[in-house]
């Protein structure tokens, strides 16, 4: 890979940052409840002078920001203990947690297995099946810098990039449509044959409504973008996104089809019929039929490379020196969309019942889902981020309940930074 020496040192250098964020963060816990137990041993026991001066020598006054730190820390720590509650009560193996603000890093937490009782979850190192997160790191992705270039056009007529894009009203349906999912398309169709077979039947899919009429998350959809991108591209998505987005940013183990020793830092999101996990494949059957590469899903990473992806976004499209979006682009791509329900460009905004996202966020807040367990959700007004990557698709048998774990923890992560900008305390 012609960055990885620069990749790794920019990774290293952001790893320092989090392990003595996180040391100092446990010494305040510890030095905070020092203080708190002495404090109240003064208030039980009515000591000698003496040992009262010595007793009161000890107290570790805890001043507002003081109090504003620790009680972040418990919120973090408390979405910590909701996913450790769900993986005991069966809903998946482990799970990998990250949430920050702009480039800082609070929380980066493997737990669990990425089996049941089987290989620790290491948040840096453990590969995870992204499902539909694909549609935003990826394909999303790979569209905005496509519109920046001047390549892609979001109100151009898709047929434009993909001719064989034809019949009934696909005429026009445009760019914008399909990352809306208001192009018309279905939300699944069926493919068969080679990968190559399977893509022209998905693109030859009729429309079940007119453009712009109705929103229906569609999966084709987001196949049909994927390769009227990779037409304007003039190359694999695939190697523009290492060269332009994935590498710049030193996300290093973010790839589709994660062979050899990736393959075996993968968390399985299912099994073959025997029992047996299956690892570094694509949960996803439609993006398996297109060979594990497609819009929609097949994507696999880690959770310390999506929260360099979420803070970079969270950062305005730059992180660490690195710009890989301009400001206004990311803006265009996160507005919500009229006549789209909750729908931004690729990306999802809050629902009125706070859907995925909780109830917190700001109205500007933007995130997506994956269907293996994935979430991630940006809050610019704020500043603020978090990255769940589970594997609920593991066990079949297993509860579902994925979705108001996400609530509850994209609460309590909007709690901790409202703790902090109401105090004025959190660091930048």
């Amino acid at each position: 890979m012609v960055y990885e020496n620069e990749h790794w040192m920019r990774r290293h250098r952001w790893a320092a940052a989090v392990a003595l964020a996180v040391a100092g963060a446990g010494v305040g816990v510890a030095q905070h409840d020092a203080g708190r137990a002495t404090l109240d041993a003064v208030h039980a026991v009515a000591p000698s002078p003496s040992a009262a001066a010595a007793t009161v020598a000890a107290v570790v006054v805890e001043t507002p920001a003081d109090r504003t730190a620790r009680l972040k820390r418990e919120k973090l720590a408390q979405a910590e203990r909701l996913v450790q509650a769900e993986i005991r009560r069966g809903a998946f193996p482990g799970a990998a947690l990250a949430a920050g603000r702009g480039a800082r890093m609070e929380l980066l937490r493997g737990i669990g297995n990425a089996e049941w009782g089987k290989y620790e979850v290491d948040p840096e190192r453990t590969i995870y099946d992204i499902a539909s997160l694909t549609k935003v790191v990826a394909t999303t992705s790979a569209v905005m810098l496509l519109v920046e270039d001047g390549r892609l056009d979001l109100d151009a007529p898709v047929s434009r990039y993909l001719p064989e894009f034809t019949g009934g009203k696909k005429g026009r349906v445009t760019v914008r449509h399909l990352l809306a999912h208001t192009s018309g398309l279905p939300a699944g169709a069926g493919a068969s044959g080679t990968p190559a077979q399977a893509l022209r039947a998905l693109i030859g899919t009729p429309l079940a409504a007119a453009p712009g009429e109705t929103m229906v998350y569609s999966d084709v959809g987001f196949i049909v973008l994927y390769a009227a991108a990779e037409r304007a591209a003039g190359e694999p998505l695939e190697r523009m996104l290492e060269r332009r987005l994935f590498g710049p940013l030193g996300m290093i183990s973010t790839r589709y089809l994660p062979g050899g020793e990736a393959c075996d830092r993968c968390s399985p999101s299912f099994r073959k019929a025997d029992g047996t996990p299956v690892r570094g494949k694509v949960h996803d059957p439609t993006a398996r039929k297109l060979g594990g590469v497609a819009g929609n899903a097949g994507l696999f990473s880690t959770a310390a490379d999506l929260a360099r992806f979420a803070a970079m976004l969270a950062e305005g499209g730059q992180l660490q020196g690195v710009r890989v979006f301009r400001e206004e682009t990311i803006r265009k791509f996160t507005a919500r969309q009229p006549d789209a329900e909750n729908r931004a460009l690729g990306w999802e905004t809050p629902r009125r019942n706070g859907g995925s996202s909780g109830g917190q966020v700001s109205r500007k807040a933007f995130g997506h889902t994956g269907y293996t367990g994935t979430s991630m959700w940006i809050d610019p007004e704020r500043g603020t981020w978090t990255v769940l990557l589970a594997n609920r698709t593991f066990d079949p048998q297993a509860s579902n309940r994925i979705q108001a774990l996400r609530r509850a923890v994209n609460d309590r992560v909007a709690e901790a930074a409202e703790l902090a900008d109401v105090n004025g305390v959190l660091a930048e």
